[in-house]
């Protein structure tokens, strides 16, 4: 799963737990970290290392005594992400508070034995790291019998898997949630959200960030995690599209609030990009069969070159408006866009409102049927 994660540590908040014999760990200098590796390497190191907002800061290269254990003690203000790298051969991640923690890997092989104790947190992720596993068999067993039905040419059972995969993805979703409630405030939830997709799930995705940073106002993970969550809303279902201006093929500037009065798709495309010329020909049939009824199109190139960017316009018929600043990614729309790859597609309501996001095949046909009260093309 992939981790959004942010940088540095700082001063411990004095834990209030209470141990056995009266004593107390209000005055530990930190939180420890201790393990055992059952097939050290005879080369590299073990690293501890804190990663945020996608940067990976090591902060602590850790050596195995005589019994092939370790320790070491990290000070945080709140709970943040990070990472055990066993000798490049196995990672742990993990979330780091006022609980000393217990590792036992492997250290030899990414999937070896890896048990962490010590917190709910860490509970909490093998928890996810369950859920992911048996969830991945559950995706291989279906492609398996998809592929199957498919050498078989049987499309009505290819169909049927299609439409169960679709319910069950639902089911599990829902099932997700709950756990979910259940881990929250613990930073683990953000784990969870790799379960969701921001086009179909972003206002629970913006509960869970706002609930875990208000809990932890001291975490840097969880503020920017809330950050992230925040401009992620500018361009969410619901939200008014950011105005833009680009030139057309002739030079001429054209603002998408051009547009306010009619249904527009938002085209995020280029000539270069494959899986973008092959949804071309399903937007041109959509553009075709309801333009007349006020449907329009802007399409906003990420080419490099003019050539290639006029080119692909005439070979895909692709008969609407177009614009491109020729910048590749460093288009400055792809920034306020959040944009990490095309084909990434908006449609507006004609107070340029976002009405749904990456409406490919059969569900762009749907929609615009939904809108303009027609079958969809056939």
């Amino acid at each position: 799963m992939r981790n959004i994660l942010k940088n540095s540590a700082i001063a411990l908040v004095a834990s209030l737990l209470m141990f056995s014999c009266g004593s107390s760990n209000e005055d530990k200098a930190g939180t420890t970290i201790s393990g055992t590796v059952e097939n050290p390497q005879d080369q590299g190191v073990i690293t501890l290392a804190k990663i945020s907002a996608g940067k990976r800061e090591v902060l602590d290269t850790l050596y195995l005594d005589a019994n092939n254990t370790f320790e070491t003690t990290v000070e945080t203000q709140g709970p943040e992400f990070y990472q055990l790298n066993f000798f490049n051969a196995q990672v742990a991640t993990l979330i780091v508070d006022n609980e000393d923690l217990e590792v036992i890997a492997d250290g030899s092989s990414r999937n070896g034995k890896l048990e962490i104790s010590g917190s709910k947190d860490m509970e909490y992720m093998e928890q996810l790291q369950d859920i992911m596993k048996k969830q991945n068999e559950e995706v291989q067993k279906i492609n398996q019998e998809f592929m199957a039905a498919r050498n078989a040419k049987d499309d009505e059972k290819m169909k049927n898997i299609q439409d169960d995969f679709l319910l069950m993805q639902e089911k599990k979703k829902e099932d997700i949630k709950k756990k979910v409630e259940e881990m929250l405030p613990s930073l683990a939830a953000i784990q969870a959200m790799n379960f969701f997709n921001p086009n179909d799930d972003f206002q629970f995705m913006k509960d869970v960030a706002d609930r875990i940073a208000e809990a932890h106002p001291n975490s840097e993970m969880a503020s920017f995690y809330k950050k992230q969550m925040d401009e992620m809303a500018k361009i969410s279902v619901g939200a008014q599209a950011p105005n833009f201006t680009m030139p057309n093929p002739e030079g001429e500037e054209v603002s998408l609030s051009d547009f306010k009065g009619d249904y527009v798709l938002v085209d995020f495309w280029a000539a270069w990009c494959k899986p973008c010329r092959a949804e071309n020909p399903n937007i041109v049939e959509a553009y075709n069969k309801y333009k007349d009824q006020g449907f329009q199109i802007l399409g906003v190139s990420l080419d490099k070159k003019r050539e290639d960017w006029l080119k692909a316009i005439e070979q895909d018929n692709l008969d609407w408006t177009q614009v491109s600043e020729l910048k590749y990614w460093q288009t400055p729309i792809v920034q306020e866009y959040k944009i990490n790859g095309i084909p990434f597609s908006l449609l507006l309501d004609p107070e340029g409102k976002i009405v749904a996001k990456n409406l490919r095949g059969e569900r762009l046909h749907e929609k615009l049927a939904e809108i303009y009260g027609d079958k969809p093309a056939s």
